[in-house]
């Protein structure tokens, strides 16, 4: 399920001495089954865009498609609903979003409010809670006793739930450690490989490389460059204008060609640079 934004405009508060745009004329696309990355500061409209994609606002000006579904600022509130089924939206610490008194009954709420039985709620809670590896045993426990890392997969097996087709995490390893970081990283992937459409917000550039497919660059509500990770990382002088960093091993490669070591392609993962290493 393919998404463009055109001519998307987008201001908070407007009408009121507290407005502020924060998208000015962005015109993108995500294609289906894609793995698509933001990274931009804080401002720049990020998250905005994530939050414009299932509905949860609606653009002050132009339109964003979803599929066959148009957003408008025109859209009313009840055409949404089966758009939030579509497009599955992950916050920055999603277990906030945690409420049930048990781990499955939390799941299971999602598919219950479209129209399932609790019968059917619970099979689905049952597959997706498997599925992000929070293990039986938890099954039954309050979410509130687990640790972060297994609420923060709790609250996303919630989202798979309701089965979409787009996934939208926004800073989805915000305050993990290293190894909760990785799991889920690999946990999206593997989704993403199973047919899902990813879309990424974050500041860890070599999650951007290790695993998108395509990248846009946001800078004050305007997208200032697009391209495959490759492309993109490829102008640091650039992204370091915007104080926007890029993976470690590139920036590496950069200052090693800075001082005579010839490279016509910055390397981007560790791979791409142990192959670069091989070869000379």
């Amino acid at each position: 399920m393919g998404i463009s934004l055109n001519h998307v405009d987008y201001t908070y508060q407007e009408g009121t001495p507290f407005e502020g745009r924060a998208l000015f004329d962005v015109t993108l696309t995500i294609p289906s089954g894609s793995y698509t990355a933001f990274i931009g500061h804080t401002g720049s409209g990020k998250s905005t865009i994530m939050q414009l994609l299932n509905g949860l606002h609606l653009p002050t000006a132009g339109s964003i498609q979803v599929d066959d579904f148009q957003i408008t600022s025109e859209t009313k509130s009840k055409q949404i609903r089966s758009l939030r089924k579509k497009v599955g939206l992950v916050f920055q610490f999603a277990e906030t979003q945690l409420f049930a008194e048990t781990v499955l009954k939390d799941v299971a709420f999602g598919p219950q409010n479209f129209g399932l039985t609790a019968t059917e709620a619970e099979k689905i809670a049952k597959n997706t809670l498997s599925q992000v590896g929070i293990d039986e045993t938890l099954w039954d426990k309050n979410p509130f006793e687990l640790s972060g890392g297994q609420m923060r997969r709790v609250a996303i097996a919630g989202i798979l739930a309701l089965e979409p087709e787009v996934l939208v995490l926004d800073e989805p390893t915000a305050g993990l450690d290293p190894k909760g970081r990785k799991e889920l990283m690999q946990l999206f992937d593997k989704l993403h490989q199973a047919g899902l459409t990813i879309v990424l917000v974050t500041h860890l550039m070599d999650d951007v490389a290790n695993f998108a497919d395509q990248v846009y660059v946001m800078e004050k509500g305007h997208v200032v460059s697009f391209g495959s990770p490759q492309q993109v990382f490829q102008d640091v002088a650039f992204l370091k204008e915007k104080q926007l960093g890029v993976p470690k091993i590139t920036e590496l490669a950069y200052r090693l060609r800075e001082k005579g070591w010839p490279m016509e392609q910055l390397p981007i993962t560790i791979e791409a640079f142990k192959e670069l290493i091989t070869h000379e």
